[in-house]
């Protein structure tokens, strides 16, 4: 089985392009990122045209793996599939196609599967073990708190900067353990900073420039199931003196295109027309649909119920503290989301 770790991909793409890869973790990020870099490689070596295929669970027609095999092109030698498998579970009509596909690679095409998180049997299930005997398998595991900062030591790294510890350790510590936050406080630095060592006075003085929040941080911060940041984000935004109306509607925003996909059942095409309607970072989409596809039904449309309370309590209409109860609605939602 042909196993790859993260930090060996960008090594085996410019030794070899295998002609199947499987890209699965707990990482939305770096699985995003890795899925970039196969296609970066992929288009360097010719692989111009990219066809993408959403294979949702008990609605996909996995004849359409074969067909995209078969269907030559008119405007590429070389192609790209792109498979995308939400939940890892391709069933026994998926598993039997794959194994196909892979006992016989058709030529001058890439097969790439994206899925998200996998457990130990489906990382030995048969599907996988065809994937990964006809190319690469690269799983991507989560960074922990603890192996945050050398991540960040790297991502430094990669941006021609450097750092002393205690530099690296501040921006750990600002992360609270996400790695988007974590990405992209280096993107800032790397802009503010260009090739060169940080010091802790310029890091520190940075950061301390960006630290107001907006209405947006508290959802964000609920979505990761983060209570100790949602406490402060929180806290903050009434210092700041944002307008309770405003904290609510952000918050809302998350839950209704929760209920919405939620309500979808996995059709991934519906889905992605919610993000672009509801102007959904690409980022964030991963964290959505995982928190959609793993809560009981109705999880979301109950907390939407909890905000329209809220919402009478800020208009004056019912009792209550404004900033109490959306600080308990924000904490509601971490519980829900740390569960998954």
């Amino acid at each position: 089985m042909a196993q790859i770790r993260l930090d060996e991909l960008e090594r085996r793409l410019r030794a070899h392009l295998a002609p199947v890869w499987l890209v699965a973790g707990e990482e939305p990020l770096l699985i995003d990122e890795a899925r970039a870099s196969i296609r970066a490689a992929a288009r360097s070596a010719g692989y111009c045209e990219r066809q993408v295929l959403h294979a949702e669970a008990g609605a996909f027609d996995w004849r359409h793996l074969a067909e995209a095999a078969r269907n030559l092109s008119l405007f590429s030698e070389r192609r790209l599939i792109e498979l995308r498998l939400p939940g890892g579970k391709p069933g026994s009509c998926g598993t039997q196609a794959l194994q196909s596909y892979c006992r016989a690679p058709p030529p001058a095409t890439l097969l790439v599967v994206v899925c998200d998180r996998l457990d130990a049997r489906q990382r030995r299930s048969a599907w996988v073990e065809a994937l990964s005997g006809a190319g690469a398998m690269l799983y991507i595991w989560p960074v922990s708190r603890r192996d945050l900062p050398r991540w960040i030591e790297r991502r430094l790294k990669s941006r021609d900067l450097s750092a002393e510890p205690a530099v690296i350790e501040l921006l750990a510590e600002r992360a609270e353990g996400n790695l988007l936050a974590a990405a992209q406080e280096v993107e800032k630095l790397s802009l503010l900073f260009a090739n060169g060592r940080l010091d802790w006075a310029s890091v520190r003085r940075a950061v301390t420039d960006n630290a107001r929040y907006d209405v947006f941080d508290l959802g964000a911060a609920a979505l990761c199931g983060n209570c100790a940041r949602v406490d402060r984000v929180c806290r903050a935004l009434r210092e700041e003196g944002a307008e309770p109306t405003l904290v609510l509607w952000a918050l809302v925003r998350d839950l209704r295109v929760l209920a919405t996909v939620q309500a979808l059942a996995g059709d991934s095409r519906q889905a992605e027309r919610v993000f672009q309607e509801q102007r959904v970072p690409k980022p964030r989409q991963a964290r959505l649909r995982q928190l959609a596809g793993r809560t009981a039904a109705g999880a979301w449309d109950e907390l939407l119920s909890r905000a329209a309370r809220v919402d009478r309590v800020i208009k004056g209409a019912a009792s209550g503290r404004p900033w109490d109860e959306l600080l308990q609605l924000s904490l509601d939602l971490t519980t829900l989301a740390a569960a998954v």
